[in-house]
């Protein structure tokens, strides 16, 4: 028997329902418009993605592409000028203060009452999301223990080096459980020590709560995210994980050869006639430009097998990535500066 068009729009919105169940958040076509008697600026133009629940998502671009204006719509700081987005299902300028109860977020600086202790700060911030005594007060000693600060508890902020108030400004993003965790650039500012105790931090919240995080440190998107989205004059100019988007912007046949001695000099001499833009990368290391495909049998005859450690394609890091991307249109970087396998869908 065949199905009805009645039956076909029913079965489509359960599928779609099933669907947004695992999103934390779905923009569309967001955008955002700045007037001013010099002009018109647009700091977002329709930008549309979707995040995962319990994943890490990083948002890089220079300054003044767009970042910190779409953190602050996400957060319903800011009204956008048209577009939709939705906050575990909550529409964004509809249910606010449902979605308010859902987020956390640290802001660049460490906002405090440096006249309070730590635990009077956090404790001022737990009774302001309305939650009882002995609920709070089980929760910020968890999460003090947690980050090896309860000792800590009773001292003032003015005390704390800048990687431990940064610790005290997650956990009180973190005290009512939100489902949703917006992290403005967190670990500018701070000794590499103090960086990495942060990124562990982050790396064990993935576990109860979405984590959307925008920062200039290529190698935090890199070892953070399991998305990572580039934005540049207002536009989505990538989107993907870390090991696509370095797939992508990977040159073609770039090869890197590593040797079990130190013969890299040696074989850039040998291999000579079939490579070019040759990097010395160490002594037992080689970085080169294949000149033909069908030239990799050739080579690799060339290549003693008691010489040969590896020979794989080279991968662009996520630092050229985004160097490739940052400071460039749209336009032009579709036109091809630089997205060498797929120009066309690059703003996925």
């Amino acid at each position: 028997m065949e199905s009805s068009p009645d039956a076909l729009s029913f079965a489509s919105p359960s599928a779609a329902s099933r669907q947004a169940e695992r999103l934390a958040i779905r923009v569309d076509h967001l955008a955002k418009c700045f007037h001013s008697p010099q002009g018109t600026v647009h700091a977002l133009k329709g930008v549309s993605f979707e995040v995962q629940r319990e994943k890490v998502f990083a948002i890089l671009g220079p300054n003044g592409a767009g970042k910190t204006t779409l953190l602050r719509i996400l957060t319903s700081i800011m009204r956008p000028s048209s577009g939709t987005a939705f906050i575990e299902g909550f529409e964004l300028g509809r249910q606010n203060t449902q979605i308010r109860q859902l987020i956390g977020i640290v802001a660049q600086d460490n906002h405090f009452d440096r006249y309070l202790t730590v635990w009077q700060n956090l404790t001022l911030h737990a009774r302001l999301h309305g939650m009882e005594k002995p609920v709070y007060e089980k929760r910020i000693q968890a999460l003090l223990e947690q980050v090896g600060l309860y000792e800590r508890r009773n001292d003032y902020l003015d005390h704390f080096s800048g990687g431990m108030q940064r610790r005290v400004a997650l956990i009180r993003a973190l005290i009512h459980r939100p489902r949703l965790l917006f992290l403005d650039e967190p670990s500018t500012g701070l000794d590499p020590a103090a960086r990495l105790e942060i990124w562990e931090t982050i790396q064990t919240l993935k576990r109860e709560t979405t984590v959307i995080l925008t920062t200039h440190y290529m190698e935090e998107a890199d070892r953070l995210s399991d998305q990572v989205m580039i934005l540049n004059y207002g536009e989505v100019m990538m989107i993907g994980t870390p090991q696509e988007l370095k797939a992508r912007i990977s040159p073609p046949n770039m090869y890197e050869l590593t040797l079990t001695e130190p013969l890299a000099e040696q074989y850039q001499q040998r291999l000579a006639p079939w490579i070019s833009q040759v990097s010395v990368l160490d002594r037992d290391a080689l970085h080169f430009h294949l000149n033909h495909r069908e030239d990799l049998s050739a080579l690799m005859a060339q290549i003693e097998p008691a010489h040969l450690k590896s020979l794989g394609l080279a991968q662009a890091d996520m630092e050229t990535v985004y160097l490739t991307v940052a400071g460039k249109s749209m336009a032009t970087f579709k036109a091809g500066s630089g997205d060498w396998k797929d120009s066309e869908d690059s703003a996925r």
